[in-house]
């Protein structure tokens, strides 16, 4: 039997956190086709639809409450293993975090501060065309500063160790989550790990 360690992470956002998704209508017209894919069903239910044109969401609940994927924890520590790859003690670490490292639950509720609800976050984007730069406006969806939510870590037994993931996860203070992550600005957040003890 394998050997795994597991762990239960808390992360309260410093920062509002925007929505990185396109809406139901674009991921599944243009995104998914154009790559010959099909989403699996339940996500893609899981996108709102008839939002305004270039709106990024989080993915929703069937209450509609917003959440994120599994798969956005995982990428953001494969990000920082990139970064701090050699810099923690462990070579290869993106890989190994790859290899060893599974997030659950794969549907992850964010937990809005009491009174709070999504807003939105515009800004203007310069795009260089074909015919040169032009600007457009780009939307998302954006949960406030405050914002929290719970993961489970499960390890295989290797080199990522509890202090190998603290370093790894202190990257989102400056670094964050989601969209303009690495601004400063946005996704920011402070993370509490627990090792749990098998009975």
């Amino acid at each position: 039997m394998i050997k795994t360690e597991t762990y239960k992470l808390r992360i309260i956002l410093l920062s509002p956190l925007l929505g990185s998704q396109p809406g139901r209508e674009i991921a599944e017209e243009f995104i998914a086709k154009r790559a010959g894919i099909k989403l699996p069903e339940d996500e893609a239910l899981m996108l709102p639809e008839l939002l305004e044109r270039g709106t990024s969401v989080f993915h929703r609940q069937p209450d509609e409450s917003p959440c994120l994927m599994n798969y956005h924890l995982l990428g953001f520590l494969k990000e920082a293993g990139k970064v701090l790859n050699n810099k923690i003690g462990v070579k290869a670490l993106r890989n190994k975090i790859s290899m060893y490292v599974t997030i659950t639950p794969r549907i992850i509720p964010l937990i809005l501060p009491a009174g709070e609800t999504l807003d939105y976050f515009e800004r203007p984007l310069r795009i260089e065309g074909m015919f040169g730069p032009r600007v457009t406006i780009a939307r998302s969806e954006m949960a406030p500063a405050g914002t929290w939510f719970f993961a489970g870590l499960e390890v295989i037994d290797s080199e990522i160790t509890q202090p190998i993931l603290e370093d790894l996860l202190s990257y989102g203070f400056s670094h964050g989550l989601g969209q303009f992550r690495g601004s400063g600005a946005f996704g920011t957040f402070a993370a509490q790990l627990e090792k749990e003890v098998s009975d």
